[in-house]
């Protein structure tokens, strides 16, 4: 696609250069000004929430917490006190995967299943581009992380910090990752990255990590962390030289707080899903208590530390989880809480010779029947790698009282939670993308309500044609009501990259006056934010977003 002049956009919205731009906004007592540096830089007030925490449980859905609480009690994310509805529904239809509810999630954009951050046809390689909320939060000079207990090229944390147009180039992935200056990125998945990527790593000032040792001995500014060969392994799998995703998670808040600016940092429990997908019960909620520990830990650090918001979501629900298959009380909270091993692991240990019903009996404390050997039996011979897996989960679910509906995502609305400033953004009916955009507004504007504006068609049309100085709740109204493609005369003047999208990096631009092209700032750097004077007028209050 063809970008057009960026200077000349710039210029036709009236925030194009040190000297003009200085002199509108001293007449416009505007909050876009200049600092007064050779390199002609802006500076604006970021009245926003100084850090931003994004909790994801992928897969996670209603009944994955409430066989959890069964199983180990009321749960931190149980005593949210602002909790709302989160549609999932991609480009694709109905059922979304990871990375089109990432994609939502991180850039504010429905994607078709398999992008990566990108916009385009479903399949198709001729794509754009959308920024993130950490490719924003980068270019504020706030430090930014990912953590996840799957690899850190999967789905999920590869749409902050990469584009691709099918979510299995990991190995591009990867590069990107390295290449997008976060400062912690943890997770598994050695396997996806190259020698050389390695190096390229610590050439970009990352100290490498492998091992639980390492990371509780990490000095350097910037972290990189693959701590096993593909997924880290489930909690019940797990043995004391791998991190758990809240080891991971309080190094993580460590080393991203020592910054000035805030911190933008998303973390997933990837793993729930995957458990899900096998009908393990048993691994679903030990992997759903492990994230909650995690959620326990942000409320508390948001509590902590007041200018700190935290959202816990899901991304889709993951095997149409049920909870108790019978009357009454037919959970087996015991056995689920004492299961010594994932089904995989019972796998491997069949396949290495072991009896069926002696390893399930052994490892998930079920006796199972002969009609449940003859069919578990039978899955042995499936074309499908994944049939004896998933029929030993089906048999042992069935013992320990509860039911799935498949193997695969489900599409209906997930739950939504919130502690910290604009925490009630989040009540009531929400879809990914506008989770996204919220937690955008806030970690930009804050709830300051002069702000928080939103003005109408022909004002904006105006300020973006040149004829009035650009204000930072033109911003916000490009973020709240403008975000997606270009389908107007208004929205291809705020389209400042001329890319035919107005994305985040747009709607920081109008903010900056600064060059999207880049990561940084128009001349490398990043951008500077300080605090300017604010104007005042009779634009109304509007709801934070319009769904």
């Amino acid at each position: 696609m063809q970008r057009r002049d960026f200077m000349s956009v710039l210029a036709a919205l009236g925030i194009t250069s040190a000297a003009s731009t200085a002199g509108t906004a001293e007449r416009a007592n505007e909050s876009v000004e200049t600092d007064g540096d050779a390199a002609g830089k802006t500076a604006f007030e970021r009245t926003g929430v100084e850090n931003v925490m994004v909790l994801i449980g992928d897969g996670m859905g209603y009944d994955h917490i409430e066989v959890t609480e069964e199983v180990h009690g009321r749960l931190a994310m149980q005593e949210f006190d602002h909790t709302g509805y989160e549609q999932t529904d991609s480009r694709s239809g109905e059922v979304t995967d990871s990375a089109a509810a990432g994609t939502a999630f991180a850039t504010g954009f429905m994607a078709y299943n398999g992008q990566v951050s990108v916009y385009g046809d479903a399949e198709s390689q001729d794509v754009t581009e959308i920024a993130t909320q950490l490719e924003v939060a980068e270019k504020l000079g706030m430090n930014t992380g990912l953590v996840s207990t799957s690899r850190i090229t999967h789905a999920t944390p590869a749409v902050y910090a990469s584009h691709n147009w099918d979510r299995g180039n990991e190995g591009e992935i990867a590069s990107d990752m390295i290449a997008s200056g976060a400062e912690v990125l943890l997770g598994g998945g050695a396997e996806k990255i190259s020698d050389d990527q390695l190096r390229t790593a610590e050439d970009e000032g990352y100290e490498l990590l492998y091992d639980a040792s390492d990371l509780e001995g990490a000095s350097g500014d910037k972290l990189f962390g693959v701590f096993s060969e593909s997924h880290v392994p489930y909690v019940l799998d797990r043995d004391d030289s791998t991190p758990g995703l809240l080891d991971m998670t309080e190094a993580a808040v460590s080393r991203l707080e020592e910054g000035d600016d805030g911190f933008f940092l998303m973390v997933e429990a990837a793993r729930i899903d995957h458990a899900a997908h096998g009908n393990d019960v048993a691994a679903t909620v030990a992997e759903t208590k492990e994230f909650d520990d995690v959620v326990a830990f942000a409320r508390q650090y948001a509590a902590e530390n007041e200018d700190t918001l935290v959202v816990v979501t899901s991304d889709h629900e993951t095997g149409g989880l049920a909870t108790g298959n019978d009357y009454g009380s037919p959970i087996e909270t015991e056995k689920i809480a004492d299961a010594k091993a994932s089904i995989g692991t019972m796998v491997e240990a069949i396949e290495d010779g072991g009896d069926v019903a002696e390893v399930v009996s052994e490892h998930a404390h079920v006796d199972l029947t002969d009609e449940d050997l003859a069919y578990v039996d039978e899955q042995r011979d499936s074309d499908d790698p994944y049939a004896f897996a998933n029929a030993l989960g089906e048999v042992i679910s069935e013992h320990l009282g509860v039911a799935w509906a498949s193997h695969k995502h489900t599409g209906p609305a997930q739950v939504v939670m919130a502690t910290g400033p604009g925490e009630d953004w989040f009540l009531g009916w929400n879809h990914h993308v506008d989770t996204s955009k919220k937690t955008l507004a806030l970690m930009l504007f804050g709830e300051n309500e002069e702000r928080l504006r939103t003005v109408d068609g022909s004002t904006l049309r105006s300020r973006a044609t040149g004829s009035a100085a650009v204000r930072p709740r033109d911003a916000y109204t490009a973020l709240v009501e403008h975000v997606g493609p270009v389908e107007d005369d208004v929205a291809e003047a705020l389209d400042v990259d001329g890319d035919g999208l107005v994305d985040y990096m747009d709607v920081l631009a109008l903010l900056t006056g600064e060059s999207v092209d880049s990561g940084d700032g128009a001349d490398g750097s990043e951008i500077d934010c300080e605090t300017v004077s604010s104007d005042d007028d009779t634009e109304r209050l509007h709801a934070p977003i319009s769904a």
